[in-house]
């Protein structure tokens, strides 16, 4: 069993693990290809001039966490704070929660994001440490087979979650 970050990819944990590991590097690339395009044709970052993407981004507001994906405006006007974005990202396997267990983990999971990493915190990654105002959060699951396989009621949590947590957009890709 070859390891992966010191588990066995072998076990259930390490296949969980490796799975969120790959979702994560499929999200970035996408959001590299997303700043890549011309603004206007932008899907993710649209609100940036020139944005730079920081993944596994240490922020403090109470205590330490690592933000999955930070983005912050390169070059913000002069005078204004940065334009800032978090994503967090979930391969969580949701397939047989039914429609309470679904509404409940995906309106949990956006209350930690913005928690930990909405609202005003301290970026500590140099050279772009300083407090922050985050203008949105992110958070995005993997979908696909890991997801109930009824739209509708998948829809309807997204929607419950979102209205429960003001300033959290839940995406399912």
């Amino acid at each position: 069993m070859a390891p992966v970050m010191g588990r066995p990819v072998g076990s259930l944990a390490g296949h969980r693990y490796a799975r969120g590991l790959a979702f994560e590097q499929t999200m970035v690339s996408l959001l590299e290809a997303d700043a890549a395009l011309p603004r206007a044709q932008r899907r993710w970052l649209k609100d940036f001039d020139q944005p730079r993407i920081e993944t596994h981004v240490g922020v403090a507001k109470a205590d330490l966490r690592f933000a999955d994906v930070l983005v912050i405006e390169d070059r913000p006007p002069a005078g204004q704070p940065p334009w800032v974005e978090t994503f967090s990202f979930k391969s969580r396997d949701l397939r047989l929660a039914d429609r309470d267990i679904l509404a409940m983990q995906m309106a949990r999971d956006a209350g930690s994001a913005l928690r930990y990493h909405g609202e005003t915190l301290n970026i500590l990654r140099d050279p772009i440490r300083q407090p922050a105002k985050v203008q949105r959060v992110r958070l995005v699951y993997e979908g696909g087979p890991l997801m109930p396989k009824d739209p509708t009621m998948v829809g309807d949590a997204v929607t419950k979650a979102q209205n429960k947590t003001r300033g959290v957009e839940v995406w399912v890709e």
